[in-house]
């Protein structure tokens, strides 16, 4: 049996990358924004405006995290929601202004991650890297 690290070392990196946009969070005096909350955000920053289950088949996470989080960012200020006036089971999540502040800033962080991320890797490596692991995430 062929066995190798290559998912403990994922995750690792994960860890690390978190821990790096948990520092940026707190240098931007955002100590209660989770990294997991940067997927919502980014998608309201490029539509302005989604239900629930579009923000959730967008980022790829179950629409009760979805539920979770954006409960979080609604008690802080950085999100509302409004019905939807084609469906009154649905809301539409929407930034505040206080959320809308946010996009510089998380345009930054994600400037930042790139470069650390990508730091002494070619173009063509960056696309072989890239199409591995949509390869490896399609296995599982």
């Amino acid at each position: 049996m062929n066995t190798d690290n290559t998912i403990n070392l994922i995750g690792r990196i994960r860890e690390r990358a978190n821990k790096f946009l948990l520092m940026e969070l707190a240098k931007l005096g955002l100590k209660n924004i989770a990294p997991s909350h940067g997927d919502i955000l980014a998608t309201l920053f490029k539509y302005e405006e989604a239900s629930m289950t579009e923000i959730s088949e967008t980022i790829h996470r179950d629409r009760s995290t979805v539920t979770a989080l954006v409960n979080k960012l609604n008690r802080l200020g950085y999100v509302s929601s409004k019905k939807d006036t084609n469906d009154n089971r649905s809301s539409i999540i929407y930034l505040t202004e206080k959320g809308k502040g946010l996009k510089v800033g998380f345009k930054e962080i994600s400037r930042k991650l790139y470069i650390l991320e990508y730091n002494g890797i070619s173009d063509e490596e960056k696309e072989v890297f890239r199409s591995l692991l949509l390869k490896v995430h399609d296995n599982l």
